[in-house]
């Protein structure tokens, strides 16, 4: 309580530094509880499940047909389900985009089918009625429906008897049986369910290739996630010797814990941030050392009294730990504030697709396990920059410091090499971050200079569900797209429509395919499996896709034609020109799914997916052209798309209103996703940009700290040497001379601090490999202009204090010892 007593009165005399002090801690410790408390949510907090540790997500690999962490089909679900013992529950589930019809104005919404047992899994309770039951599972007996609380809220006005109630999904009745609230974090947020009632076509077993079904999993009480790994092991061996052509001998069953996969790819980039950030707050703790280590000189004669008056070393040291540890506080006190404030900012910036949001938004301010982080990054950074100052302080030599003078002749040069020591460690960690920003800065700038294959300007694009039974046939389909064209084609602005399965950059559509008279792959029946479009014949035209060969689709064929891209043509007719060749587009599934030969009739160039991968091969078909099955499955698959180009000057989202409400006059159809294209390739991004604003920010925050740090010991320098530079000028020494002095001992402790830092950049870099695009984590430019930058930032800190130095007067520096 003593130290505790004199280190407040102590602060207070110098309130200007205990604020700067303060609030560079602050900075830190705010910006570092931000970005704690978004990788708790999404890394470290258990999911909101009882015993959640218990649910693993159940998924397949087949190298042979390069298909990694794929989902099942539904004869894969019955299976596992039949087969396996170390699971007390196992359920499905299917992605369903419905079309809310009836009283209201239609609207699109999120669906999922589902197991019954999936909200028994979970341990959901329901706000309002009961969740689902086995029977219900049954062909004929599914027309039930759960409502999300928020559908329930938001058109049905909270009704608390809305059990019992009849509502219109895709035209067909379903009674609603419950409401439920938000439960699953592991996938996009659902508005509405159903039950999972497997069709006889998806209990085929031709249709082991339809592959979309997500399967979770709740061990049984004592089984390890190991146990249960080597008995799917075994139920993957058995599946292999029962149907050895769905099943090849490499094929195996995987179990990973779900909250991993709830995090996914966002693991490294957040796990990296977090070190950039906890880097910056290194920075300031070096900064506030400096502080200290300069403050020290003046109290150099008060430790030295202490000590001829019987205080220990151990006593000083705990003193002067005492006052660092009440700056720590109360850098964290308003770090914890700053930190609230930005998890905020985070929630704004943050991508929509960004994991367990909700889980984010809902953390309080004085959250347990985030106030426990940021008091526990407190007393560790009170404890890091105080206890080398302490004791290098202590260390004070008796005699000297009991001088008057002894500021300029006791332990100056010591600290000055002690500071100069720490800037440098200041330059290193910013030459890290800097390369880590400037990496993704030329990444992003990589990425946006690829070209899509397709011009986005102009194009306003929106989605509608085909899921209902109305569409599950091709002729409809196809009837429905020409109407949709004309339509759109005919509202003033407006120069192209079309329609398709999907959109580019916005989903995607795999179907296998073989050529007939060649070798299959590794001896199975099909010879690849390439991307699939279902489009409009104006689709090319609309996205100004180029043809480079052949032509494109037209409204009549006279036999069954495709359209292939660029990809599909160089890697599979290498050195032929494939136009004119034919194509069987399906897998053997029986005359419902086999098309029969399909002629190529054009090749279009190539359409990125995605902005950092390359064009995958795509073959494009038109509505007309598909099996009634095949048309049924993708359009239950995910929803189809509308493309509408606009006229030069007339903006894409002018014309919305109007494309709307013709959905709606043709066929009830409500549109959702209304976007231009342009956004879309934006959103495209988003992690990659919001990934590249707070490294960023971090670089830019560790530069200017480290600017300040080498203005600080550069300042503090010469006023430790005005004797010296004196008598350097007394002597003869120009003020060129003393302006190289100074700006050469800063120089110096630049040059090891960029040296150490662009080494430590060559191992820490990597971690960045999954994030970048056409630049290498070792790339030559990116270690070639950090070094520049921030020896010109440590000259031109310096420089300021140089130019003091220049001024010094040689009788006045004489007289001043």
């Amino acid at each position: 309580m003593q130290n505790l007593r004199y280190a407040l009165r102590t602060l207070a005399k110098s309130p200007g530094f205990a604020l700067t002090a303060i609030l560079t801690l602050a900075v830190g410790i705010g910006a570092s509880t931000a970005i704690f408390t978004t990788v708790d949510a999404v890394l470290l907090h258990p999911l909101p499940y009882p015993n959640a540790a218990q649910l693993v997500l159940v998924t397949k690999n087949m190298p042979q047909f390069e298909l990694f962490k794929s989902d099942a089909s539904a004869l894969d679900f019955t299976d596992y389900r039949a087969r396996s013992r170390s699971f007390s529950h196992m359920a499905a589930l299917q992605t369903n985009s419905v079309n809310l019809t009836g009283d209201a104005e239609p609207v699109r919404v999120f669906g999922l089918r589902v197991s019954a047992s999936l909200f028994p899994m979970l341990g959901v309770q329901p706000i309002v009625g009961r969740v689902f039951r086995r029977e219900e599972e049954q062909p004929g007996k599914d027309r039930v429906a759960i409502l999300g609380d928020g559908l329930w809220k938001s058109r049905f006005g909270a009704d608390p008897h809305i059990t019992g109630k009849q509502i219109e999904i895709d035209a067909q009745r379903f009674t609603v049986i419950g409401v439920v609230e938000p439960v699953l974090q592991f996938i996009e947020q659902a508005q509405l369910y159903v039950p999972l009632a497997f069709t006889p076509a998806e209990l085929d077993p031709n249709a082991r290739g339809h592959q979309n079904t997500d399967v979770v999993a709740r061990l049984k009480p004592g089984v390890t996630l190991d146990q249960a790994r080597a008995e799917m092991k075994l139920v993957a061996a058995r599946m292999t010797r029962d149907d050895l052509e769905w099943y090849p001998p490499d094929w195996n069953i995987e179990l990973d814990p779900l909250a991993d996969q709830v995090a996914g790819e966002l693991r490294t980039p957040l796990l990296v941030l977090l070190g950039a950030v906890g880097m910056v707050l290194l920075i300031g703790c070096v900064n506030v050392a400096n502080l200290l280590l300069a403050r020290a000189t003046a109290r150099q004669k008060e430790i030295g009294l202490r000590i001829a008056l019987g205080a220990g070393r151990a006593r000083i040291v705990r003193q002067l730990l005492t006052e660092s540890l009440l700056l720590a506080l109360g850098g964290g006190a308003i770090g914890l504030a700053l930190g609230s404030w930005g998890v905020r900012v985070l929630l704004h910036l943050t991508p929509g697709d960004l994991p367990r949001l909700q889980e984010m938004a809902a953390v309080p301010a004085l959250d347990p396990r985030v106030a426990g982080f940021t008091l526990l990054v407190t007393a560790i950074t009170g404890a890091l920059f105080g206890l080398f100052p302490a004791l290098q302080i202590s260390l004070v030599d008796l005699a000297s410091a009991l001088k008057e003078s002894s500021g300029r002749v006791g332990t100056g040069l010591r600290q000055n090499r002690t500071r100069s020591l720490l800037v440098g460690a200041e330059v290193a960690i910013a030459a890290v971050l800097l390369c880590g920003a400037l990496l993704l800065i030329r990444s992003f700038a990589a990425m946006h200079a690829v070209s899509l294959g397709f011009e986005p300007r102009n194009l306003l694009t929106m989605q509608v569900s085909l899921g209902g039974p109305g569409y599950a046939k091709s002729g409809v389909v196809d009837r429905l797209a020409r109407r949709v064209v004309e339509r759109a084609e005919q509202i003033p602005g407006v120069e192209s429509a079309a329609f398709a399965s999907a959109l580019p950059l916005q989903g995607r559509q795999d179907m296998l395919f073989s050529i007939p008279g060649r070798q299959p792959l590794q001896g199975y029946y099909f010879t690849g499996d390439v991307q699939w479009r279902i489009v409009s014949p104006r689709y090319f035209d609309t996205l100004r896709i180029p043809l480079l060969s052949g032509r494109f689709l037209r409204d009549q064929e006279p036999g069954r034609t495709v359209v292939i891209s660029q990809a599909m043509a160089r890697k599979y007719w290498p050195d032929a020109n494939p136009v004119g060749q034919t194509i069987v587009i399906g897998p053997r599934l029986g005359p419902d799914y086999e098309a029969g030969p399909t002629e190529i009739v054009g090749v279009a160039g190539d359409v990125r997916e995605r902005l950092n991968i390359d064009p995958a091969p795509v073959m494009y078909q038109a509505p007309s052209q598909v099996l009634d099955a095949a048309m049924a499955l993708v359009n239950r698959l995910q929803p189809a798309g509308v493309l509408i180009r606009t006229r030069p000057g007339v903006a894409p989202m002018s014309v919305s209103p109007a494309v709307q409400q013709a959905l709606l006059a043709l066929d009830q159809l409500p549109a959702s996703d209304v976007r231009t294209m342009d956004q879309v390739s934006r959103d495209s991004t988003a992690r990659q940009n919001f990934n590249l604003l707070l490294l960023g920010l971090f670089a830019a925050m560790a530069l200017l700290l480290g600017a300040v740090g080498i203005y600080g010991v550069m300042s503090y320098s010469v006023e430790q040497r005005t004797h010296e530079i004196g008598i350097r000028a007394a002597l003869g020494a120009g003020r060129r001379d003393t302006l190289k002095l100074v700006l050469l001992g800063a120089l110096r402790t630049a040059i090891a601090g960029v040296a150490v830092g662009i080494a430590a950049s060559f191992g820490l870099t990597r971690l960045l490999t999954s994030q970048l695009f056409g630049v290498k984590p070792s790339d030559p430019l990116t270690f070639a202009v950090v070094p520049a930058v921030l020896i010109a930032v440590a000259l031109s800190a310096a420089g300021i204090p140089a130019l003091r130095a220049t001024r010094i007067d040689p009788l006045t520096a004489l007289r001043h010892e």
